[in-house]
């Protein structure tokens, strides 16, 4: 969702600056949060800095970031040009859809309620529903079940590099999104088709997904 239907990685990567500005601790590049459950993204903080985090504070500053971002994304949600057209014209053609995100409920909830598109995907997942987070593959390994889907009959569009190892993980081939990488990027990731705009996603409803070499070939 996050970085592909939600153009949220500023607001994010702001909500974090501002949470731990008293910290003494470095905020990392986005490109190494993007995709992450909010906890893990600070743990990583603090584990990159060489500091240890207690589980209180971790809760509470988990809940500092997610509500100033929460604050942000209602002022002014940044849905992704032509998300609802690109999404309502996926189920007019019998794509199966489901949306697999770190986020928050309550930030899942905004951007379906702001894009208008909740009645198009037969599941939806946010960080709150699964136990282990990106880069585990457990949120897209519910999500296709949900679905009846196995591995090989999906596609899943990611622009982080946590998101892509979890797809990766259950064996789903990935669709990159230009944003927090390249083209060069998400070659080394083994993603070999990317797309840079959304309504580029509508051609590959017209492939099959066989049409995909072996993401290890």
């Amino acid at each position: 969702m996050d970085g592909v239907l939600f153009l949220s990685s500023d607001i994010h990567f702001n909500a974090f600056q501002e949470t731990l500005a008293d910290e003494p601790v470095k905020v990392l590049n986005y490109s190494e949060l993007a995709g992450l459950r909010t906890d893990f993204a600070i743990q990583k903080i603090y584990n990159r800095t060489g500091l240890t985090i207690s589980r209180e504070k971790l809760k509470v500053l988990t809940y500092r970031k997610r509500k100033s971002a929460s604050a942000m994304l209602k002022k002014n949600p940044p849905v992704a040009k032509n998300c609802r057209e690109v999404i309502a014209e996926l189920s007019r053609r019998g794509v199966l859809l489901g949306l697999a995100s770190s986020s928050s409920s309550e930030n899942v909830n905004l951007f379906l309620e702001s894009s208008g598109t909740r009645k198009y995907f037969q599941t939806i997942l946010s960080g709150d529903d699964i136990n282990i987070p990106k880069p585990d593959p457990e949120i897209f390994q519910v999500a296709r079940k949900y679905l009846g889907l196995q591995p090989s009959e999906c596609l899943v569009f990611e622009d982080s590099e946590s998101g892509i190892l979890s797809a990766q993980a259950d064996g789903i081939n990935v669709v990159g999104v230009v944003g927090q990488y390249d083209q060069k990027d998400f070659e080394s990731f083994g993603v070999k088709r990317v797309i840079t705009k959304l309504d580029e996603i509508l051609m590959f409803s017209e492939l099959k997904i066989s049409d995909f070499n072996p993401m290890d070939s």
